[in-house]
């Protein structure tokens, strides 16, 4: 499958209903120059964690909070993407607030949440 040549439309349906054997896939997909795509390979819950855990670190806060909301994000994954967002000069307000909210979210990183950034929440 040629994803180089396909459109807009075609990779963001593909990158929806890819399933974890087409991890290769999604790894392309994973890296296109389209932030919506690599939102939809980040909320795909077929997308394998090591992927997810390329993906957190991307530019766009869209993305990080996708991942946020994928029911295949782990604890782990979550507490990166924290430490991630935390470590930046300026972290994204809706990064914070979804994390925040994430039931899989540790404790710890909940109250260190309310601690740093109360006023976001």
């Amino acid at each position: 499958m040629e994803v180089m040549n396909m459109t807009y439309w075609e990779k963001n349906d593909l990158a929806k209903m890819l399933t974890a054997d087409r991890s290769d896939l999604l790894r392309e997909l994973s890296a296109d120059e389209n932030d919506a795509i690599r939102c939809s390979v980040a909320s795909n819950p077929n997308t394998p964690k090591d992927i997810l855990k390329e993906l957190l670190t991307d530019d766009y806060s869209r993305v990080r909070i996708c991942i946020i909301w994928n029911p295949n994000a782990s604890r782990e994954i979550l507490v990166m993407l924290f430490a991630y967002e935390k470590n930046l000069k300026d972290p994204n307000e809706e990064v914070i607030r979804a994390l925040y909210l994430n039931e899989t979210l540790p404790l710890f990183a909940k109250r260190i949440i309310e601690t740093l950034y109360g006023d976001m929440l």
